[in-house]
């Protein structure tokens, strides 16, 4: 490509050169000096022959030194988000309960069911436990529950199993949801804000014995 190019403009420079009246290439001549005593004609360059080897040189030397050296710049970047934070709304609250209640399930929404035979009585508010979380734009984050209780216990040592259930919504409008097996292990902001809601299934013997249970539930977040 680079010898078409050459070619190219050395024909253009000849057309010009043979414009101002120098004869270059095939209409160049060979003067001949008229004959002397020897056996041998010396044959002398055309200046047209000349001006095109030193246009042609001059050029080679241009296109060399024009490729010798080369620079390119790129833009640095970087964006340090606004810091993620998780704080409680809402501490979750069973309400009350009585023995042969049997599996008392806490939706996300604060509904409760049974699977025992005994009524569960009214008196007190059940409330799922409410985490709002605040952040950067749309960034999605990290959920970990490490350090929460998988029992709840009275002041006696008594205990009652406790399987959490958990969700991550983008409203603070919970779903409802009552599966424990699959927790809500990332999230997305929405303008900056995003909420995760705990229930959780708590397991109530034949033969519980009365007194107030308490655990905790802990919720970690991180940037993605």
């Amino acid at each position: 490509m680079q010898l078409l190019n050459l070619r190219e403009w050395l024909l253009r420079i000849g057309r010009k050169a043979r414009g101002a009246g120098l004869n270059i290439g095939p209409r160049s001549t060979i003067a001949k000096e008229p004959p002397v005593s020897t056996s041998f004609h010396r044959v002398m360059p055309a200046p047209g022959l000349l001006a095109l080897g030193t246009l042609f040189f001059l050029a080679v030397v241009s296109m060399h030194t024009a490729r010798a050296a080369d620079n390119a710049t790129a833009s640095a970047t970087a964006v340090v988000l606004q810091p993620i934070a998780v704080t409680k709304a809402a501490d979750l609250v069973f309400g009350n309960l009585v023995a042969g209640n049997g599996t008392v399930t806490l939706a996300t929404d604060g509904a409760r069911t049974r699977s025992g035979t005994a009524v569960l009585p009214t008196g007190v508010s059940a409330v799922a436990a409410r985490f709002d979380v605040t952040g950067e734009g749309a960034n999605t984050f990290s959920i970990d529950y490490t350090g929460s209780d998988s029992v709840l216990t009275d002041a006696s040592a008594n205990t009652m199993a406790v399987d959490w259930i958990t969700e991550a919504v983008a409203t603070a409008t919970p779903t409802g949801k009552t599966d424990e097996t699959t927790d809500a292990t990332t999230g997305t902001l929405t303008a900056g804000a995003a909420y995760i809601y705990v229930g959780a299934k708590l397991t109530v013997g034949g033969a519980q014995a009365a007194g107030t249970y308490t655990g905790a539930v802990k919720v970690t977040v991180a940037y993605n």
